[in-house]
């Protein structure tokens, strides 16, 4: 499982949409950096930045060839960000259902369900 320092970083770069943006590109398949900035109306330093945020918290990777730098998704990490959030919706499901018959059985006369 991810550390919580990772894990903040990564749900910080995907709080932002131009981010999110980028990874849903990147998800079709590896893009060039100049391929990236083509699709988005952003500068070249502008996406350069989000690519650096989006690398540095583990959800792409890049790649060279030749004179130009590929991005790509880095799915293992995702693989453990699904895990995190299954994770997380089971430990509260549960937690709702429990709060679900507390209300219920509150809210009956007599204190049945």
């Amino acid at each position: 499982m991810e550390s919580d320092s990772n894990l903040d970083a990564i749900f910080a770069a995907l709080a932002d949409a131009k981010r999110r943006s980028i990874l849903t590109f990147l998800s079709e398949g590896p893009r060039s950096v100049g391929e990236i900035a083509a699709n988005f109306d952003l500068t070249l330093g502008a996406i350069s930045k989000n690519i650096k945020i989006l690398e540095s918290a583990r959800l792409i990777h890049k790649s060279k060839r030749g004179r130009f730098v590929y991005c790509h998704m880095n799915f293992d990490i995702w693989r453990e960000v699904a895990r995190f959030i299954a994770m997380q919706a089971r430990f509260w499901g549960s937690r709702l259902d429990e709060l679900e018959g507390y209300i219920e059985t509150m809210s009956n006369p007599g204190g049945h369900r």
